[in-house]
């Protein structure tokens, strides 16, 4: 027959090695906000998400706010591609720029 006390002590022990895990995973892997902090994995990946979203600001300042968000949009699944990187604080003051000028367009009309 299984201890049950042995039961006890491993279940409390798993508790516990999860709350440190999940205080370390906080601590060293986020923002202090509980976004997830990233890095580029090459500076070749890291050149790439900036030239597309230079091409994404280029957009916004032609007032092409169909292709800029499309763009963007196609962004979100980019950190799936190791060779390719964007940070989330760029991609969402990108959608807020977008946004902001695409209201101010609309207000002034």
């Amino acid at each position: 027959m299984i201890n049950f006390r042995l039961i006890l002590i491993s279940i409390l022990v798993m508790f516990f090695g999860m709350i440190l895990w999940m205080g370390y995973y906080f601590y060293f892997r986020t923002d202090g906000r509980g976004n997830v902090t990233r890095e580029a994995d090459s500076p070749e990946a890291a050149v790439r998400g900036q030239q597309t979203l230079q091409r994404a600001d280029a957009l916004i300042n032609q007032r092409q706010y169909t292709p800029a968000k499309a763009l963007l949009d196609s962004l979100r699944d980019a950190d799936a591609n190791p060779a390719f990187f964007i940070s989330t604080e760029d991609l969402e003051q990108r959608f807020n720029t977008l946004r902001a000028r695409r209201r101010r367009d609309q207000a002034a009309q």
